[in-house]
């Protein structure tokens, strides 16, 4: 009986041994490796791509849909370039951002905000080294094929979709806007006469920022403000029932007839 079980385990043994794994070659483990390292690398491209434009578009909405969209240009200008004139692109960025560490415009702390460390440079110098990022990142998936697995960094599909979200970053800032101007309207109006003395159109408040008027509605309570320094305009108004008041904030024009919607984040 124990011969037996010596059998079949011997058995076993020779035909597990049959099917073992082959060993990879080694020059497959090198592609693999250096395709992890290209992925890496592009993805710290892409994180520090991710910082500048965080703080970019808040800065300047308008703005960085502008630098965005040329951007993407140029990543596909430059993918599709002669293969020379890439090699003297890269080259020129190499010997400014010799290590991946120095494209690392925030370097700073984790829990530092960037705009504390971004506000430092001008909007010329981040649009110029966003450029930069882009540039690199497109050189580099041309001119190697682990690189050229990976994503382009930016996309007419992600451009389409920054175009919507830049309406709702600049509704988002013009409403607590109006309502740090309704505060301060609120705070410091003074007059003899009451609202109800005061017909249509009058002006209620002006400062060197902002001025602000009676526009007639009949069940709100209803004031239009214009914003000197953006020449933007907005109407206020605040609706009173059932023991609440209800608030609402629209962008509108110069006529204060207008009451766009504003579709913020």
């Amino acid at each position: 009986m124990e011969w037996g079980y010596i059998l079949i385990f011997a058995m076993g043994a020779l035909a597990g041994y049959g099917y073992r794994p082959k060993a990879k070659p080694a020059s497959q483990d090198t592609s693999v490796s250096s395709r992890v390292s290209a992925v890496d690398r592009g993805n710290l491209i892409h994180a520090y791509a991710r910082e500048l434009s965080n703080y970019l578009i808040e800065l300047n909405p308008d703005r960085y849909y502008t630098i965005y969209t040329r951007a993407l240009a140029e990543q596909e200008k430059l993918f599709a370039a002669d293969a020379k004139v890439r090699e003297a692109q890269l080259l020129i960025l190499t010997e400014r951002y010799p290590v991946y560490e120095n494209f690392d415009f925030v370097g700073t702390r984790p829990y530092v905000l960037y705009r504390e460390t971004l506000e430092r440079y001008s909007e010329d110098d981040l649009e110029e080294h966003f450029f930069n990022l882009v540039r690199f990142h497109s050189l580099q998936r041309a001119a190697s094929d682990e690189w050229r697995m990976q994503m382009p960094m930016l996309s007419k599909k992600e451009e389409d979709h920054l175009y919507g979200y830049v309406l709702k970053v600049k509704d988002a800032k013009f409403k607590e806007r109006m309502k740090q101007a309704v505060r301060e309207f609120n705070a410091a109006r003074r007059s003899a006469l009451t609202e109800f003395q005061l017909s249509d159109g009058s002006q209620l408040y002006e400062s060197a920022e902002m001025a602000v008027y009676k526009l007639y509605d009949i069940a709100e309570s209803v004031e239009g403000f214009w914003f000197k320094d953006t020449n933007e305009y907005g109407v206020h108004s605040v609706f009173y029932g059932d023991d609440k008041s209800y608030e609402s904030f629209y962008r509108s024009d110069r006529t204060f007839e207008k009451r766009g919607v504003l579709h913020t984040l």
